[in-house]
């Protein structure tokens, strides 16, 4: 991937995919949670989107560039998901607690992530990985934020704020990776408790 994706993704307010791109992109979430990424085609896509492959490439070029595009947009969605769970929580604790079960949750019921975490997890680490770990920081990078905000309010004064959310981001990617165990996250329930009374 040659975009530089951290910037796009967090831009959430920026340009909007039109009509003809986000069929699309829609065409490629469907067929990759349906057959897996490894198996995408821009045939498939084309056909899932009632388009022709001109228009494909016409609009990003290559299949990279449609896969880059998607990441950004499913990206954008996180991220309006983890500021919609935490809007108007004032306390530090509760906050980063509702905002790990957002996270965890969001992956947990993406069609695309969920299948590719169990059938071709090393896909996901390849993308969490690319343009330098552009995903893996943009997820430390928003957990530092939120030590931050806590620490402006006198709590976990002792964290480094970026090392705290390069790590709280690399725990989220384990339970990603590697579902079950004695802290399977199955639901918001577990997610919760183990938040409560481990992670936070």
């Amino acid at each position: 991937m040659q975009i530089e994706i951290l910037q796009k993704i967090s831009d959430i307010n920026g340009a909007e995919y039109d009509s003809t791109e986000q069929r699309i992109l829609d065409a490629v979430l469907h067929e990759a949670a349906a057959h897996g990424i490894h198996k995408l085609t821009i045939e498939a896509v084309a056909q899932g989107a009632n388009l022709n492959r001109a228009t494909i490439y016409r609009r990003f070029g290559n299949m990279d560039n449609v896969m880059t595009a998607l990441a950004i947009q499913e990206g954008r969605r996180m991220i309006v998901a983890l500021t919609e769970a935490t809007d108007g929580i004032d306390d530090p604790a509760s906050r980063i607690t509702e905002g790990f079960v957002a996270a965890i949750g969001f992956a947990r019921d993406h069609p695309l992530i969920s299948r590719t975490a169990k059938y071709e997890p090393g896909t996901l680490i390849k993308a969490g990985l690319a343009d330098n770990a552009a995903l893996l920081t943009l997820g430390g990078g928003f957990m530092a934020s939120t030590i931050r905000w806590a620490q402006s309010k006198n709590q976990a004064l002792h964290l480094n704020p970026i090392r705290a959310g390069d790590t709280v981001a690399r725990l989220f990617a384990s339970f990603i990776f590697l579902p079950g165990g004695i802290n399977h996250l199955k639901d918001d329930r577990s997610a919760r408790k183990y938040a409560k009374e481990t992670f936070v």
